[in-house]
């Protein structure tokens, strides 16, 4: 008498497969757009790290900041999910001082964590003293 031998998986192996992956996927998919998100805000500070450091050779060549990014050389990252500005400090001149502004608007949230409550979303600013503050929802992931 031969016995026939069984291949394949039985139907308990599979479903606990299933359930596993459904509890990763619960627990990961959150924290992957949370990461997703920082990194976006990441992006706006090491742009505006370059505008700084633009904006201080042009000084010192031209002994005033520029208005214009494109002045300056700076252009926006094909693909960046900010807007950047220049302009005098508040109650400042441009000759002696400047603010680089990164704007992001979302259409939606960053992250399932998150709220789209606020215009602009996540707002950082850098100045000629190279202070570097967000304004409006920190990082961009109110709520995580």
């Amino acid at each position: 008498m031969k016995f026939k031998s069984n291949q394949g998986f039985s139907l308990i192996e599979l479903m606990v497969v299933v359930a596993i992956i459904g509890i990763l996927s619960v627990v990961g998919v959150p924290k992957y757009q949370v990461f997703k998100a920082r990194a976006v805000v990441a992006e706006a500070n090491s742009n505006l790290a370059g505008i700084y450091t633009v904006q201080q050779a042009y000084f010192m060549d031209q002994d005033t900041y520029s208005t214009t990014l494109a002045t300056v050389g700076f252009t926006t990252p094909t693909g960046s999910k900010y807007t950047y500005a220049v302009a005098a400090p508040t109650g400042g001149s441009i000759a002696t001082g400047f603010v680089a502004t990164a704007s992001y608007v979302p259409s939606s949230k960053l992250a399932s964590c998150s709220t789209v409550n606020s215009t602009p979303y996540d707002r950082r600013n850098v100045d000629h003293d190279k202070t570097l503050n967000g304004t409006g929802y920190v990082n961009g992931l109110a709520g995580c």
